[in-house]
C-alpha cells in the first residue's frame, strides 16, 4: 500500500520543506486541499515540483464546474512540467468552494448532469496531455483547437476523480487513472469495492485504476489536543453524512448527528472543539470511525484499519494533516511505514 500526505494550503516554501521531508522518509504523493480564500493549489507546489525527483504532487480536488477544463489543463500540464511528470490531479464534483461561489446551494445539492461533467473533463484532460491538436466536443464543455504540443514531452499526469457513491464511483473506474474515495470506513468497504468490481468490465483505460481512500490523521502525542483537532475538522469527514454514519451508529443517533448538523458545521467554521447539541459521547463514535485519532498507544489500531483496506483492495492512503504536520509525517513514516 502506498502511502500519501495531504497538506494544508501552506506556501510554497512550507511545501518545499514538507515535501523535501516526505520524499526523504519515502511517502508516495504529496496533495493539497483545494479551499475557498487558500493559496493557489498547483503554484504552492511550484518549489517542491522542481526540487524533488520522486514524489508525486498535486491538488484535491478541483471541479470543472468552478475550472474550466481547458483552464485546469493548462494549469495541470505546467505543473507536470515543473515535476518532471509527476504531477497528479483530483477531479471532483465540486465541494466549499463551488458554494462559495454560488455554484451550488449547499452541501448536499447537486449540479445538473454532474457525473458526466466530471467524465468529460477527465477524457479531454486526457488528450490534452497527449499533445496532439483537440477539438473536444463535449455536451456540457466545449473547446476548439487545443493543442499542447509542450506537453508530450512528459509523461501524462494522474488524473483521479474523487467518488465514493456509486454513479460518481461506476464513472471513475471507467475513465480515470485512479479513484480517490473519501473518508471510506470499514462498514461501507464491501459494498464499494463491489461496485468496483461490477464498473470495471466497461473500462475505457488498461488495468485497473488506483484506488486511494482520503483519511484523516489526528495522533499526536496528547490524546486531548488529538481529539480537539478531530472535532474541529470534523465536518468535512465526508460531511458526515447519513450514508457515512449508518454503519456504525444507532437510528435515533444518526438522526440527532442530522438534526444538529449546524453545530458540527459552526464548530468547523469557527475552528473550534466544542459541537453544540451532541452529547460528547456520541462525537467521540464520529471521531473514532471517521478517522485516526489518538495519542501514540492507538497506533496499533490505526495500522489494523490500514491493513483491513489493504486487504479490501484499496491501494493507497491519503493522510490529511493538520496540524504540527512535520511530527506527523515522522510519526507516520515510523509507525504505518514499516507496516504497509
Amino acid at each position: 500500500m502506498r502511502i500519501q500526505l495531504i497538506f494544508e494550503p501552506a506556501s510554497a516554501e512550507e511545501f518545499l520543506r514538507l515535501g523535501r521531508l516526505a520524499e526523504e522518509l519515502g511517502f508516495d504523493a504529496a496533495w493539497t486541499a483545494n479551499h475557498p480564500a487558500a493559496r493557489d493549489p498547483f503554484l504552492t507546489f511550484c518549489l517542491l515540483a522542481r526540487e524533488s525527483s520522486a514524489i508525486r504532487v498535486g491538488p484535491v480536488a478541483i471541479s470543472p464546474f468552478e475550472l474550466h477544463p481547458l483552464k485546469m489543463a493548462n494549469s495541470l500540464l505546467t505543473l507536470n512540467e515543473f515535476a518532471g511528470g509527476r504531477a497528479s490531479l483530483v477531479v471532483g464534483g465540486g465541494g466549499g468552494t463551488t458554494i462559495a461561489m454560488h455554484l451550488k446551494a449547499g452541501r448536499a445539492s447537486m449540479f445538473p448532469r454532474m457525473v458526466h461533467g466530471v467524465r468529460e473533463c477527465v477524457q479531454f484532460l486526457r488528450l490534452a496531455a497527449s499533445g496532439e491538436p483537440v477539438d473536444h466536443r463535449g455536451e456540457l464543455f466545449q473547446v476548439d483547437g487545443y493543442h499542447a504540443r509542450w506537453a508530450a514531452a512528459q509523461p501524462a499526469p494522474l488524473v483521479y476523480v474523487g467518488a465514493t457513491r456509486a454513479q460518481m464511483l461506476r464513472m471513475a473506474v471507467e475513465v480515470a487513472d485512479g479513484v480517490m474515495f473519501s473518508d471510506l470506513t470499514a462498514g461501507r468497504l464491501a459494498e464499494t469495492m463491489q461496485i468496483v468490481a461490477d464498473a470495471l468490465p466497461r473500462r475505457e483505460r488498461p488495468g485497473r485504476p488506483r484506488l486511494n481512500n482520503l483519511y484523516a490523521w489526528h495522533v499526536k502525542r496528547d490524546r486531548a489536543e488529538a481529539a480537539a483537532e478531530a472535532r474541529r475538522k470534523l465536518w468535512v469527514r465526508g460531511m458526515v453524512g447519513r450514508w457515512y454514519i449508518e454503519p456504525f451508529l444507532e437510528p435515533a443517533e444518526v438522526a440527532l448527528v442530522e438534526n444538529n448538523m449546524a453545530g458540527i458545521i459552526r464548530a468547523y467554521v469557527e475552528d473550534r472543539p466544542d459541537i453544540d447539541d451532541l452529547p460528547a459521547a456520541l462525537v467521540d463514535k464520529l471521531v473514532e470511525e471517521l478517522t485516526f485519532c489518538g495519542d501514540h498507544g492507538d497506533i496499533d489500531r490505526a495500522v489494523e484499519r490500514c491493513l483491513e483496506f489493504k486487504a479490501a483492495g484499496i491501494d493507497e492512503l491519503a493522510l490529511r494533516l493538520y496540524d504540527d504536520p512535520e511530527e506527523s509525517i515522522r510519526l507516520i513514516a515510523a509507525t504505518l511505514g514499516p507496516e504497509l
